[in-house]
């Protein structure tokens, strides 16, 4: 949902940051990459209860990552594999995030099956996606798609939020889940 608005803007902002990877021939690959590193950098930081450096470094991490579209677009480097490899990094770094998440902010069973049903939404997402791509299908519908699921986790375990925010976004994925699946299911 916010893709739809802020693409334009933030596509925009990245131009002198592709400039940059341009002139020191850094791949969109590479950015993928790094930016997983910096991701799980960021989640190891708020294991360590850094809490505010380990956002930073997370959202550094998923801007980064967020790069490896534009510069592959405006090189003309667009394959099937660094589609592959940038939607792979993107589940890596989702689960260490929502990893980070289980193990410092759930206290009970029951809050520990949200979150890995949490992940498991958040997999099911791109994962219609993609089968729709498949299919011949555009399905980018839903009001949880990747942007939001990063910037909730980070802010939910910056600002340590009560519980129930996270069974506010369980249905939030829940209903971007039946969004896609309802696309695709009427389209066959």
């Amino acid at each position: 949902m916010l893709e739809k608005y802020f693409k334009p803007a933030s596509e925009k902002f990245a131009i002198p940051f592709i400039k940059i990877c341009i002139a020191l021939r850094i791949k969109p690959n590479t950015l993928s990459l790094l930016g997983l590193i910096i991701v799980i950098g960021g989640c190891y930081l708020f294991m360590n209860d850094i809490k505010t450096l380990g956002s930073i470094v997370i959202f550094l991490g998923s801007a980064i990552d967020g790069l490896d579209g534009p510069l592959a677009r405006s090189n003309n480097m667009i394959t099937k594999k660094g589609a592959l490899l940038d939607s792979f990094i993107d589940r890596v770094s989702e689960l260490f995030i929502w990893s980070v998440v289980a193990i410092k902010f759930t206290t009970t069973d029951f809050e520990l099956f949200i979150v890995l049903s949490v992940i498991t939404l958040s997999n099911l997402i791109p994962y219609l996606r993609a089968r729709g791509e498949s299919l011949g299908i555009d399905n980018k519908v839903g009001i949880a798609a990747r942007p939001e699921r990063v910037i909730f986790a980070v802010l939910y375990m910056l600002f340590d939020l009560p519980f129930y925010y996270i069974y506010i976004f369980t249905v939030l994925l829940l209903i971007t889940v039946y969004q896609r699946f309802n696309i695709l299911y009427k389209n066959l």
